[in-house]
């Protein structure tokens, strides 16, 4: 089993969400890395070791405060790259 950040996931998801409601400053390749990044960095990554684990993981990306904060620290990095883009 390959070690994976399933916050990731997340965090992808409600970015593509915010991109068809938001509009983002700049849509990039770069900026989307860096506001992934960003955001994952002010998050608690979920590495599940054992397929229990895994199947946790997966149904904790549905619940309401994992998503929430997902979506503040999202926000938060489209702040940040909007303020700095670096390309």
């Amino acid at each position: 089993m390959a070690i994976k950040n399933y916050m990731e996931d997340v965090v992808k998801e409600i970015l593509r969400d915010l991109e068809k409601t938001k509009r983002i400053h700049c849509q990039c390749e770069r900026c989307r890395n860096d506001i992934i990044a960003l955001a994952l960095s002010s998050l608690k990554g979920k590495y599940p070791t054992t397929p229990e684990g895994e199947i946790l993981a997966k149904v904790e990306q549905s619940d309401r405060q994992v998503r929430t904060d997902a979506l503040l620290a999202v926000m938060q990095a489209i702040d940040i790259v909007r303020e700095k883009p670096r390309h």
